[in-house]
């Protein structure tokens, strides 16, 4: 039988306050964006934690709803608790700490760069150095706070215009709207497409058997996945009026699609074979009739 562990309460409650126009915003616009950022602050507090456990799993609680605004009062709980830790009143009372400190360090950088993230890590090694019962735990990875900052930029950015505000004990953070596109671009989204053309000569390294028109080839000494666009010459290889061998090259102009984002920094590259005017075989391969 799988053993259940409990969910233990740590200090530390704050409040997501957004405020909506009653009577002409949309409930699912709100309710879909709270729910987006509360799962994004689940997010960031378990990025705050994973240098401690990779097994604790903060999990926000509802404490109430107040509807001036639409207010609501999250309590954080922990679950898969360490059995050494149960019942400590000192340990969740720092993890309370921590937590709220983190995230009123860092909810006010939410576009800040790497740098910028490392610093604020550093001024809570005191923090975590602090830990009843832990000796030489250090903050998080970089990497992982910025990728829950960015999810929190995201989630912020679906409820547009509306004011909203993360309340703690420490002091309110105001969540800046910024615009949507930019709140993409921070998080690596492809905001530019640049096009080459041409014609290669690409070693088929494994050709499509299925028909699912995806092969692999060499280039520039790396293996490079292809969609290959010529239907009538697939046809024609899948009917077996041609056989491919190893070490075959295809003769074969191409389209590639270059993503960057917002810093111009390559998020993805797509290379599509437009059309195959021949298959080029080494000079000593011979082939087999067919």
């Amino acid at each position: 039988m799988d053993r259940i562990l409990p969910q233990e309460a740590v200090e530390g409650e704050i409040a997501l306050v957004i405020d909506y126009l009653p009577g002409e915003s949309k409930a699912l616009d709100v309710l879909g964006g709270a729910m987006a950022l509360i799962a994004a602050l689940d997010a960031l507090d378990a990025a705050l934690l994973s240098s401690i456990s990779t097994e604790l799993e903060p999990v926000s609680i509802l404490n109430d709803v107040q509807h001036s605004s639409l207010k609501i009062l999250l309590e954080r709980v922990l679950k898969s608790l360490p059995d050494d830790h149960l019942g400590n009143l000192d340990w969740k009372k720092w993890i309370g700490a921590l937590l709220v400190k983190g995230k009123h360090a860092l909810l006010q950088r939410l576009e800040a760069d790497a740098p910028a993230i490392e610093a604020e890590l550093r001024a809570l090694e005191p923090d975590y150095r602090a830990a009843p019962t832990l000796i030489g735990y250090d903050p998080p990875k970089v990497k992982s706070v910025q990728q829950a900052l960015r999810g929190v930029s995201r989630a912020r950015a679906t409820l547009g215009p509306q004011k909203v505000l993360v309340q703690t004990e420490l002091g309110d953070i105001v969540l800046g709207s910024g615009p949507g596109e930019e709140a993409e671009a921070t998080s690596g989204e492809v905001v530019t497409v640049l096009t080459n053309r041409g014609r290669e000569f690409l070693k088929v390294r494994y050709p499509d058997m299925l028909g699912q028109a995806q092969w692999t080839v060499m280039r520039n000494g790396r293996t490079t996945r292809v969609e290959l666009l010529h239907k009538g010459w697939l046809d024609a290889y899948h009917a077996r009026a041609f056989t491919i061998l190893p070490g075959d090259s295809l003769d074969c102009s191409f389209e590639e699609s270059i993503g960057y984002d917002a810093q111009q920094n390559e998020v993805e590259r797509k290379l599509s074979i437009v059309e195959v005017h021949g298959v080029v075989s080494p000079p000593a391969q011979s082939r087999l009739p067919l």
